[in-house]
């Protein structure tokens, strides 16, 4: 991602969500330190807010991180972006001649240069990554497949199929995070109260209803899904949340799926999930929205609270 600059001067609002954005992807940068996603948008949010000197520091960490991931496409970008800006920096100089260096080797031993696949929620669990974005396709090609832009369209596709519970549900008993038979009753209600909604309603939670049955805490819960599934956490609680940002998604995900858009940073959406396995609503985001998608776990709680608000709902 190449820092443009912005067209107009930003508000006071603006300004202070952008303080946000840097204080939260500092914290998850700092716990994920390869997670170049957060990174990107990090080294954007700084730029925005005229900080040259944090975004090229942000920059330089970006480089270096792809270099020790073999990306190097994408470290030269960044180190050519730095030297732009610092043409006389002696350290940029000698990495940008060691990734030229590597890419040369590459090219000469007759190697293709690898950049790292993005995973989705369901390869993370399996490979014990801790990457959590998915890379947009051309928005037209989505467009075309299977999910139609309309809502009812939408809705239509997602109802009846798999919302990724019982993937949950596993992943919570294998690792030992909720009693089973607390799981088995919570999963076998929430079932039951999803399928009886009104298509206004928001749909019930698995995470919350074991909280409710008083198996485990709320906090304590979420922290053992982070920990064991290397997912990003987003506070979302603390976060200022614009209501067409949510609205951006059609209310069969957002109401449906307890899946919510909550910024956008440059080509970047961030979206908030209470259920990191719901593979079939995570596809239909993919498809119906032209942005790269940062995946965030979310307090079911304080996703019901911005649904509240953006809806008006009791």
């Amino acid at each position: 991602m190449t820092a443009t600059s912005t067209a107009q001067p930003l508000s006071t609002e603006e300004q202070e969500q952008i303080r946000q954005t840097i204080e939260m992807f500092e914290v998850i940068t700092q716990a994920n330190p390869q997670d170049t996603q957060s990174m990107e948008i990090l080294k954007e949010a700084y730029f925005k807010l005229g900080k040259q000197t944090e975004s090229l520091g942000v920059g330089r960490r970006l480089a270096d991180t792809y270099m020790e991931l073999g990306q190097y496409s994408s470290a030269l970008l960044e180190y050519e972006g730095i030297l732009q800006k610092e043409p006389d920096n002696a350290e940029i100089i000698a990495a940008l001649g060691e990734v030229e260096q590597r890419l040369h080797s590459l090219q000469t031993a007759g190697q293709p240069q690898t950049e790292a696949i993005a995973l989705d929620f369901r390869s993370v669990v399996q490979d014990g990554g801790n990457l959590i974005t998915t890379k947009k396709t051309q928005a037209k090609e989505r467009m075309n497949s299977t999910m139609s832009g309309d809502s009812q369209a939408v809705a239509e596709k997602l109802s009846g199929s798999e919302d990724g519970n019982d993937a949950l549900a596993r992943f919570l008993v294998q690792n030992h995070l909720a009693p089973e038979d607390i799981v088995s009753q919570s999963l076998h209600i929430i079932r039951r109260k999803n399928t009886e909604r009104n298509s206004n309603q928001v749909s019930a939670s698995l995470l919350d209803e074991i909280v409710t049955r008083g198996a485990v805490n709320a906090e304590q819960l979420l922290c053992g899904i982070l920990d064991r599934s290397k997912f990003a956490y987003i506070p979302l609680e603390c976060y200022d949340v614009d209501r067409q940002v949510v609205k951006m998604l059609p209310d069969a995900l957002t109401l449906g799926r307890l899946i919510v858009p909550f910024d956008i940073i440059s080509r970047t959406m961030m979206v908030a999930v209470a259920n990191p396995f719901d593979a079939v609503g995570k596809e239909a985001v993919q498809q119906l929205l032209d942005y790269n998608i940062q995946w965030h776990l979310a307090s079911p709680s304080a996703l019901l609270k911005v649904l509240q608000d953006t809806y008006r709902l009791e």
